[in-house]
């Protein structure tokens, strides 16, 4: 099964690496494998392809992580957990999905990934407004 990708941009590694944890910890996803660090070069075309426009920031940290959830369902939890960094879903199946793929086994790992301990946070979250 193919796994949805995303890529992360932001100014440096050490926010990239918070953005993946808040994946993991608020949106409930899982990244499979090691995250990895992608050319500037082609960060650029992979975000003009699905965004539809050149991006208007040059950023120095480009990351592509696989993660366990549909794009849909993806994009939705993003846009609830505002990450410290642009976060741009891949759809699997996409031209740009097929090329970061292809080029997989040759981008160098981000290192420095642990996933952090799955935390029961949004339940905590949920239960805190119930009270309210």
């Amino acid at each position: 099964m193919l796994n949805t990708i995303v890529l992360i941009r932001t100014d440096n590694f050490d926010k990239a690496l918070t953005a993946l944890a808040d994946l993991v910890r608020y949106g409930g996803m899982k990244i499979r494998g090691t995250p990895r660090i992608i050319p500037p070069a082609l960060s650029d075309w992979a975000f003009e392809q699905i965004v539809g426009e050149k991006p208007k920031k040059k950023v120095k940290a480009h990351v592509v992580a696989q993660i366990d959830l549909p794009a849909s369902k993806a994009i939705g939890r993003i846009r609830d957990i505002h990450p410290p960094a642009h976060i741009i879903v891949i759809p699997v199946g996409s031209p740009v999905h097929k090329e970061l793929l292809r080029l997989w086994g040759t981008f160098k790992e981000l290192k420095g990934f642990h996933p952090p301990k799955e935390i029961k946070r949004l339940e905590n979250i949920e239960n805190e407004e119930d009270l309210e």
